[in-house]
């Protein structure tokens, strides 16, 4: 399995051939949790949620480049366009205060693993804090 974008050295230009293979590979692998799941309502924040969770939980590689400390802008910006389109193709999403909720959370999530990685004794806690964001994603 390749590295997500979320994990790349943010040494990188951000318009790095590596950065845009990465960001590809993360909407292929959200677009396959969105293709799985029959309800409609939070799709694409379950899938995005489940996708950035997956991805700061893989093992750690001291040998892959994962950036530690402040994310690097330009690749911030690139996720924050990704997004935007994103929520163009799923109206209703960008509106609703629980599914901004969970995806913020989720992206929190991200960057606090880039400071410090998960292991294996904060797994327990990452899976309940996935299973809480995965319940506001659903309807009330």
């Amino acid at each position: 399995m390749s590295r997500p974008f979320l994990l790349l050295d943010t040494s990188e230009p951000a318009d790095a051939p590596a950065l845009a293979s990465a960001l590809v590979e993360f909407d292929r692998a959200v677009q396959r949790l969105v293709d799985q799941d029959p309800d409609v309502h939070g799709r694409f924040s379950r899938a995005y949620v489940t996708a950035l969770f997956r991805a700061c939980l893989l093992p750690h590689d001291p040998q892959a480049g994962v950036p530690r400390g402040r994310p690097d802008p330009e690749i911030a910006q690139a996720l924050k366009h990704w997004i935007q389109a994103q929520l163009l193709r799923y109206p209703g999403e960008g509106d609703d205060h629980r599914l901004t909720a969970a995806r913020r959370a989720a992206h929190g999530f991200w960057l606090q693993s880039m400071a410090c990685p998960i292991d294996d004794d904060g797994r327990p806690r990452a899976a309940r804090l996935l299973d809480g964001l995965l319940a506001l994603t659903r309807p009330d």
